[in-house]
């Protein structure tokens, strides 16, 4: 993903893209911020950042091997984790890497989505998705490798505050240590349900609610009719996946 498709945090962007200029870029980041927000595309477009073999001083080129591969999130460097739960097809010891054709799917659509879309792509009914300890044991042969391309390997996991217990205490020395040339990307919306010790070994990075000019310029950069953008920009706060959803409830409304 390129900066320029992240909607606004122009301030966030050159922050991420000065300290890997710099070379300065943390082992472990947590990209926190609310529902909505632009915690997760600007992780996928720092990732992207990171890899791409001819930086631009304001963004990725977008054109070499690596970008390629990143704009279709299926670089071998980057490697995901979020919460997933047992469905139909995938019935004992769910991880990730069972998902990960329709997690790519979902971030092509739509980067800012919510847990509970999530899991509704995923068919998962009435169950709560988790990271478990089973996931974190993967997390450990993954990282144990070579890069298969680039200099870093990238371990962006989404939703850390849907580990559980066991799973965060296996990885926490990885964390806190991790094999040369590696890093942590975690995207969340909460630390409530995190460890402390978790969260001491992350440079913390807060996303802020995206403004109501930028959200309303993204509206009518869709096409959406003025007279709807005010009213939808005033009852989502600056979460950009509930404006899209109630955009699609109105119109399908008037039909």
């Amino acid at each position: 993903m390129l900066f320029k498709e992240v909607l606004g945090q122009e301030k966030l962007k050159e922050l991420l893209m000065h300290s890997v200029r710099e070379g300065r870029v943390p082992h472990a980041q947590l990209f926190l911020g609310p529902k909505g927000s632009a915690n997760l595309a600007l992780a996928l477009a720092f990732a992207q950042y990171v890899a791409c073999n001819n930086k631009q001083q304001d963004d990725s080129c977008g054109k070499c091997p690596s970008c390629l591969k990143h704009l279709k999130f299926v670089h071998p460097d980057l490697h995901f984790v979020f919460p997933v739960a047992t469905t139909s097809n995938v019935k004992t010891k769910p991880i990730s890497k069972n998902f990960l054709s329709e997690w790519r799917d979902l971030l092509d659509e739509n980067p800012y989505f919510s847990v509970f879309d999530w899991l509704k792509h995923i068919g998962v009914d009435n169950k709560q998705g988790l990271i478990s300890v089973e996931e974190s044991a993967h997390v450990l042969k993954d990282l144990s490798l070579k890069p298969y391309e680039g200099e870093t390997k990238m371990m962006l996991i989404w939703m850390p505050e849907k580990m559980n217990v066991q799973a965060a205490n296996k990885l926490l020395k990885i964390i806190e240590e991790p094999p040369q040339k590696t890093l942590f990307l975690l995207v969340a919306e909460s630390t409530e349900n995190m460890l402390s010790t978790v969260l001491s070994r992350t440079q913390l990075i807060k996303v802020p609610r995206h403004s109501d000019e930028d959200l309303e310029n993204y509206l009518t950069n869709r096409g959406v009719e003025q007279s709807k953008v005010k009213m939808i920009s005033a009852l989502v706060e600056g979460n950009i996946n509930e404006a899209l959803q109630l955009v699609d409830y109105v119109e399908d409304a008037e039909q």
